[in-house]
Order: C-alpha cells, then structure tokens, then sequence
C-alpha cells in the first residue's frame, strides 16, 4: 500500500512539475510576443523606445539564461528562435546608439551570452544550435540579424503549437517580397538575397537547389534557365 501512494505521489509531483515548465515556458513565449507588439512595427524595431527602458528586454534575456527542460522538439525549436531574436536585440541595445550590427565589433562571432545555461554567441546559436540540429532552411527568414536586409522582424513570437505555419508564412513573405526577391524579366535574372549564397547548403539540402527552394514558396515558379545572382546585403540598422 505504501508503494502504491508513494508511486501516486511521484507520478503527482512529475506531472505538476511538468505543467509548470509548460506554463514557464508559455509565460516566456507570451512575454516576447507582448514586447515585439510593443516596439516592433512593419519590421522596423524601435530601439530608442527600448533603450529609454530596458526593463522588458532585461526580463526576457535573464529567462532565456536559465537552464530549460523542453517538452518537445517544436518547444526547443521555438525557444531558440524566439532567443536569437531577443539576443540581437540586447546585443544592439548593448551598444546604442549604433549604425548597425557589424559597427559593433564581434556582434556575431565574440559577444557572448547565457542561453540555456550555456555561454555562446550569436553564430553559436545559429550554426552549432538551430542549423545543425533543427535541418530547416525556413529559419534564414525567421532569424533576424538587426539590420535591413535581414528578412524583416515580425511583431510577435514564435509559438509551439503554431510554428510550422509561421515559418511558411514568413518565407512565403521573403521570397513574395519584390524587395527582397527582385526578378529582372527583361534578362531573365533573379536577385536574391545574400542569404541565398551564405547557406546555399541548406537550401539545397532542402529541396535541390536555390532556385527549387524559391520556387517552392514564389507565387509562379521561375524558370530552371533563370540566372541567379545576390544583391549587396545592407547592414545598416533595421530601426531607429
């Protein structure tokens, strides 16, 4: 009898202690989703806003420094999405006023931060983390570098139970953007982004090749004789 209670009372304090890194981790979620509605509009982030009072941004960079327990994969995923984000926004607000991130020196490569209970940096996060564990080519639309070329920021966080429609969308936005995805009819040439030759490897590993990859999320499918070529990346900062 007293194993059968002690079992009830483990099993008990499993599934309360589970609730409570879900409830944890929505809070996170929610509290990142309330900050970008608050000082991100139409892709621009208001750095000055925040820099004015860095309360938010302070909470959301201390969670993301404590060790997590995930409860799935598309959690995981998400909270490191979400993180690069937060971290590029700290890294600016670190340094503003700033032209843009590659005016601070090692912005990607050198400043490091705790996430998850780890030190690592901006390139760490992205590369040994969401790229090498996650195999999803979407990502490059969804993490945002802090300047004007990178694919814009949205105004609200990644959510678990809705990420899988996010990332589609977001592409399908980068890759619809006259912008962004600029086609030169008269040569038959598309420009794209430097992204596309950056993590070329993973675009091909998605669907073949570049061209197949843009295809699959462009409104009308370009031609397989379309020239691609990359346009200058502007860093310069995406707010004020």
């Amino acid at each position: 009898m007293k194993k059968i209670i002690l079992s009830a009372i483990l099993f008990c304090f499993s599934a309360v202690t589970i609730f409570a890194q879900i409830k944890t981790n929505t809070v996170y979620f929610d509290k990142i989703n309330s900050f970008l509605t608050d000082y991100v509009k139409a892709g621009t982030v208001n750095y000055k806003a925040i820099n004015a009072n860095t309360i938010a941004l302070d909470e959301l960079v201390n969670f993301a420094a404590i060790k997590q327990k995930f409860n799935s994969i598309l959690e995981e995923k998400t909270f490191y999405l979400n993180t690069y984000n937060v971290m590029v926004i700290k890294g600016i607000i670190s340094n503003y006023p700033t032209k843009g991130p590659l005016t601070i020196p090692g912005f990607f490569d050198k400043k490091t931060y705790t996430v998850n209970g780890t030190n690592t940096t901006l390139n760490g996060i992205e590369n040994d983390i969401i790229r090498k564990k996650y195999n999803d080519a979407r990502i490059h639309f969804a993490l945002v570098c802090g300047a004007i070329s990178c694919p814009p920021i949205p105004s609200y966080s990644f959510k678990p139970e809705k990420l899988e429609a996010q990332l589609d969308v977001l592409t399908k936005q980068s890759i619809q953007n006259n912008n962004f995805t600029k086609y030169d009819s008269k040569n038959n040439k598309l420009n794209v982004s430097m992204l596309f030759e950056w993590y070329k490897e993973d675009f091909i590993k998605s669907k073949g090749s570049v061209l197949a990859f843009i295809n699959a999320y462009s409104k009308k499918p370009f031609a397989a004789n379309t020239t691609i070529a990359n346009y200058t990346y502007d860093w310069s900062l995406n707010g004020k």
